[in-house]
């Protein structure tokens, strides 16, 4: 008998599973009490006594995101008209000191803290979607543009066309010097491509298709998001949502859009794809919705479903990550120049820069077929007579899961330079935002602009702290995911602990020990 297409597979046998049947169908009462039983241990915020209703309140009000994304937009539109027209000094224009010394490294922290609070507020898919629905708060029964759905084809790749969205635009920045900071041209050429783009897209797909698949930041928020403590929009009640009739949250109703996010709260097991934009909150008749945070590094250990797009996502942010660090120091500019005269590419050459990634993923998963290899036991045979060995990805899951906190840690520290040598010159950009000598705020002359808040020293401190943080996190993480998805696989756990505590090791101390070499290198 064929398994029901809205039955979720074991966390062994999981792919990524994004189609839109199986998002939009609820699983019927079919013998899956599993399903919906618990699976983590959350606290909803929206019923504590004295944020609870003022919170639950904003949510449910048609101006709670427009509020939240309006300060964005029209900081992000600064930045372009200020990088367009502003001076080229990228450390008085306010583009690049807000987007380079501030922004970047605020996301990561807000990943960390609250997962997708970027995606609430986000300026990118805001403008899209204020122009698909041809309204910035009310609620209109019908949206411009193509409205077609995402292919189902590829649907079944998950983050992944995001991830390598991502990686695109790192080269870019790369390439061109934007993060630099360079010219603060290239900041508002960027940040004007990404809100074109996305805005094509809102035109042609429908709800947010965008923000799902193709956003550059997507697949890295929602993957580093699960080390956070927000555990999303989730249901109150099951069995409410079970015997709902209407599903007004996937549907939409005169209080509210369908969720443009296609995510049902009724199944919602992790806080992967929840982009808090509270239509589901407005839109439930029981009023059976709420706010619910957890432990940090909970969506890591305990999600019901393991998706092997998420896995794959976690190795190539992992390799572009260390690629970055490689890239600071000495050594490669001898061999990026060498690429470079023999292929005719200018710094960064695509081959080693895709190829590096390509080879960190390859070299891990190929490290995870080891261990398969000889420490895999056969499953019990089924009716069939049939003995079957578990497959690749039931252990590259869970193994790549648990190396999202150091893959997260990572990321923040590369951030750290930029922050803690430029930050303050921020304040007085703000004065003098295109450098036109200006002093709207009396900040433009301050003098501790130019100080940095820590020094070299004290900068590869921090990042070593950083990344020392998340290796212990990793290794929390896998003495718990080990017990609870590989103990069905192998019943050499005690083995495969100290295989993975080495690998942690060996893979923490030269990421680490790279920072050092940097000298604090931005």
């Amino acid at each position: 008998m064929a398994k029901p297409v809205e039955l979720l597979e074991r966390p062994e046998e999981a792919t990524c599973a994004d189609s839109p049947a199986r998002r939009l169908r609820p699983p019927q009462r079919n013998g899956l009490e599993r399903h919906f039983a618990p699976t983590d241990q959350v606290i909803e915020l929206t019923a504590m006594p004295v944020i609870g209703r003022p919170l639950m309140r904003a949510m449910k009000s048609r101006r709670f995101q427009f509020l939240a994304i309006l300060p964005n937009q029209i900081i992000f539109w600064v930045v372009i008209f200020t990088g367009l027209l502003g001076t080229a000094d990228p450390n008085r224009n306010f583009a690049t000191a807000v987007t380079w010394f501030i922004w970047f490294c605020m996301v990561f922290v807000m990943i960390v803290g609250v997962g997708r609070a970027w995606c609430l507020m986000c300026p990118f898919g805001g403008f899209g979607e204020w122009v698909q629905r041809l309204s910035f708060m009310g609620r209109r029964p019908r949206s411009i543009g193509l409205n077609l759905k995402w292919p189902q084809a590829l649907s079944r790749f998950g983050v992944l066309p995001a991830i390598c969205a991502f990686i695109a635009l790192t080269w870019a920045e790369e390439f061109w010097g934007i993060a630099g900071p360079g010219d603060p041209r290239y900041t508002s050429y960027m940040v004007l491509f990404i809100i074109s783009f996305a805005l094509v897209m809102f035109l042609v797909f429908e709800r947010r298709t965008f923000c799902r698949y193709l956003c550059p930041l997507t697949g890295l928020i929602g993957t580093v998001g699960a080390v956070g403590m927000a555990a999303g929009l989730r249901t109150r009640d099951r069995d409410v949502c079970l015997t709902c009739e209407t599903k007004d949250c996937m549907r939409g109703s005169e209080r509210g859009y369908p969720c443009p996010w296609y995510e049902w709260p009724g199944s919602a097991t992790s806080n992967l794809m929840c982009g808090l934009c509270t239509e589901c909150v407005k839109n439930c008749p029981s009023n059976n919705v709420g706010f619910f945070v957890q432990k940090p590094l909970t969506s890591v250990i305990a999600p019901l479903r393991r998706r092997v797009d998420i896995a794959w996502s976690v190795l190539l942010l992992f390799g572009l990550v260390v690629f970055q660090q490689v890239n600071a120091l000495p050594i490669y500019a001898n061999l990026d120049g060498w690429l470079n005269s023999h292929t005719g590419w200018a710094y960064p050459n695509p081959i080693d820069f895709v190829g590096f990634i390509a080879a960190f993923a390859l070299v891990f998963a190929g490290c995870v077929w080891l261990l398969r290899a000889v420490l895999a036991r056969r499953e019990p045979a089924p009716s069939s007579g049939v003995r079957k060995t578990s497959s690749f990805t039931s252990w590259l899951m869970p193994l790549a899961y648990a190396f999202i906190p150091l893959t997260g840690s990572d990321y923040l520290a590369r951030q750290l330079p930029k922050f803690w040598f430029s930050a303050p010159k921020v304040i007085a950009s703000i004065s003098d935002p295109f450098g036109f000598g200006w002093n709207i705020f009396g900040t433009a002359h301050w003098s501790g602009a130019n100080v940095s808040i820590l020094s070299a020293n004290g900068v590869v401190i921090s990042q070593v702290i950083v990344v020392g943080l998340g290796a212990l996190a990793t290794l929390y993480a896998t003495m718990k995911v080990l017990p609870r998805d590989m103990s069905r696989l192998t019943p050499h756990i005690g083995w495969l602990r100290v295989v993975v505590v080495l690998t942690v090791a060996a893979v923490c101390a030269p990421v680490a020990y790279l920072y050092v070499l940097m000298g604090a290198a931005t």
